[in-house]
């Protein structure tokens, strides 16, 4: 019986991490390639493609390794998990160049492994870019996300996207760190609303921004469950690729406990169509 071999880049991120974590407890004979940023193997990986930056060229650089390694340019499946982009302002707000370097980084490199490689599926990672209080500071980062989701709703059978909630992560510091400076100057209600909320807690930003994320989730899904809402971790985030991995729906959603599937996109605003 052949070995399935899987492709995670962005291997050392959160979701990097709990997608080998899954396929490793899945698919205990499974070949792991992964890549990353830094010049450190990524644990449980089988085999690390150090120094890959999530741009341009990408792809490239993958097949380049593939080849030198004398390996099969055959997957079971391809998981892609940069996020990187401008946030910190309205998603409405985002800027053509804001959302071309953006794109380069979270769905373009994604479509050319795609296109190149040919695996059996292809999954990214979403967030709930359409809420409330997302709407007010996800940037292009919104977009890339919604441009995702459209892609996997193209080719649902082969394209599959996990969406979760809000955890701790590099990618959500960042964020904060880059809200707290925007909302010193910013004249947006909802961004006023926010910074006016932190002035009056007595935390860190970063806490308060969780905290703050959180409250939006189970105000946004608690009446759809009978169980409690909790914060999602990277244990939830495992569990979505194994959900995602055995769906027919294109997009699979992980928050604390719950779980859910859906094939259609969420109801967002009008002005989405725009990008």
């Amino acid at each position: 019986m052949r070995q399935n071999q899987y492709l995670v880049v962005g291997g050392s991120g959160e979701a990097g991490r709990s997608a080998i974590t899954c396929l490793k407890e899945k698919d205990p004979s499974a070949f792991i390639i992964t890549s990353t940023t830094t010049n450190e193997p990524v644990s449980n990986a089988d085999l690390t493609f150090f120094d890959k930056k999530a741009e341009p060229g990408l792809s490239e650089k993958i097949l380049a390794d593939l080849k030198t390694h004398n390996l099969s340019p055959e997957f079971k499946a391809l998981i892609y998990t940069p996020a990187l982009g401008e946030v910190g302002f309205p998603i409405i707000e985002s800027n053509p160049q804001q959302i071309k370097e953006t794109l380069a980084i979270c769905l373009d490199p994604l479509l050319a492994l795609e296109k190149s490689l040919q695996p059996e599926l292809t999954i990214a990672y979403s967030a709930f870019y359409w809420l409330k209080h997302t709407l007010a500071f996800y940037g292009s980062m919104g977009v890339a996300k919604y441009k995702a989701d459209l892609w996997a709703l193209e080719n649902p059978k082969k394209r599959k996207i996990i969406r979760a909630g809000t955890f701790f992560s590099k990618s959500v510091r960042g964020i904060s760190i880059v809200l707290q400076r925007t909302m010193k100057k910013t004249n947006n209600p909802d961004l006023l609303t926010l910074k006016s909320r932190f002035e009056a807690s007595d935390q860190k930003f970063i806490d308060f921004f969780l905290t703050y994320a959180w409250e939006h989730e189970k105000e946004e899904f608690q009446n759809q469950f009978k169980t409690p809402y909790r914060p999602t971790e990277r244990k939830d985030l495992s569990r979505g690729l194994e959900l995602a991995l055995n769906s027919n729906e294109p997009i699979t959603t992980v928050l604390g406990d719950w779980s859910w599937k859906e094939s259609e996109l969420p109801k967002v605003p009008e002005w989405f169509r725009q990008f």
